[in-house]
C-alpha cells in the first residue's frame, strides 16, 4: 500500500463526529495552543492582507473555519473525500462558506499565482516529498504563504528519545519534519523576497488531554498561558513546531 493509500483508509477510519467538531470538544489550554500556532503564524506577515485562501491537507476544516473567521474565503485541498465530506458538514453546521477540492499537495490543480495565500497546518509532514508540496504552494499563491508543520529540532529529537513524540504516524507513513534553513531556501527560489520563520514550544497528544483540563478554569488558565509563553521566550527556538510565513 502506498504512503497517500495509507493517508486515505486512516483519515476514513477517523471518528466523524469528533473530526467535525474538533478542536470545540479540546480542553481550553490544547485550544489555545491550537489558535497561538496559527496566530503566531499570521503575526509573522504583520499585516495579512489575503481575501481568499487555500489550505493544503485541510481535513475536517478546523484551519478554513478559522480563516473564515478573519474574513478570508478558505478553499480546501485534501486526498481523503472522508475528510473533504467532514469539512462541508462542518461549513454547514458552523455557518462559513468554503470551497472543497479533492487533489494532491505535490501537484496543485491551481495555476501559478491563482490565490492570494497558500496555508498549510500539520499536512506537509505526511507526505512522502513534503518539499515538493511547499514548491506547489509557492507557485499559486499571489500574495501570501504560510506553513505551519512539525520541525527538525532539538527538542523535537529529545522527544522522540524518551518517546514523547514518534518518527512514525498513526497511519504508518514516516513523519518528515521541515527544516527552517531549507523550508526559506526553497520558498526563495520561486521569488518570494520577504521570508519569516520562528520555532515555538508546542505539545499536544491525546495522553495529555487529561492534564491540560486541570487548567480548564480560569486562575489555572492564565497560569498556564504565563508559563507557556515565558517557555517560549526562553527555549522557544529550540522547539518543536515550526512557522514560516512570506510574502512576495
Amino acid at each position: 500500500m502506498t504512503s497517500r493509500a495509507r493517508q486515505i483508509e486512516f483519515f476514513a477510519s477517523l471518528d466523524a463526529e469528533e473530526e467535525i467538531e474538533r478542536p470545540r470538544h479540546y480542553p481550553r489550554p490544547v485550544r489555545f495552543l491550537l489558535e497561538e500556532k496559527l496566530r503566531r503564524a499570521l503575526g509573522l506577515l504583520g499585516r495579512v492582507t489575503s481575501t481568499d485562501a487555500l489550505c493544503l491537507c485541510g481535513g475536517s476544516g478546523m484551519d478554513a473555519e478559522w480563516l473564515a473567521r478573519l474574513g478570508i474565503q478558505p478553499t480546501i485541498l485534501d486526498l481523503s473525500p472522508d475528510a473533504l465530506s467532514r469539512a462541508r458538514e462542518r461549513a454547514r453546521r458552523h455557518g462559513f462558506k468554503v470551497r472543497l477540492v479533492r487533489g494532491d499537495a505535490a501537484c496543485l490543480p491551481f495555476g501559478d499565482r491563482s490565490i492570494d495565500m497558500a496555508l498549510v497546518h500539520d499536512g506537509l509532514h505526511h507526505l512522502d516529498a513534503p518539499y515538493s508540496a511547499l514548491d506547489e504552494m509557492a507557485r499559486v499563491a499571489r500574495h501570501e504563504l504560510v506553513v505551519m508543520e512539525p520541525a527538525r529540532a532539538v527538542l523535537t529529537r529529545l522527544a522522540v528519545a524518551l518517546g514523547l513524540a514518534t518518527d512514525i504516524e498513526p497511519a504508518g507513513n514516516v513523519v518528515r519534519r521541515l527544516d527552517a534553513s531549507s523550508a526559506r531556501a526553497r520558498i526563495r527560489v520561486h521569488g518570494w523576497r520577504h521570508v519569516y520563520w520562528a520555532r515555538d514550544l508546542v505539545y499536544y497528544q491525546p495522553w495529555t488531554f487529561t492534564l491540560y483540563r486541570l487548567a480548564n478554569r480560569k486562575p489555572a488558565f492564565a497560569a498556564f498561558t504565563l508559563l507557556y509563553r515565558l517557555l517560549n521566550l526562553t527555549i522557544g527556538r529550540l522547539g518543536n513546531s515550526l512557522k514560516v510565513a512570506a510574502r512576495r
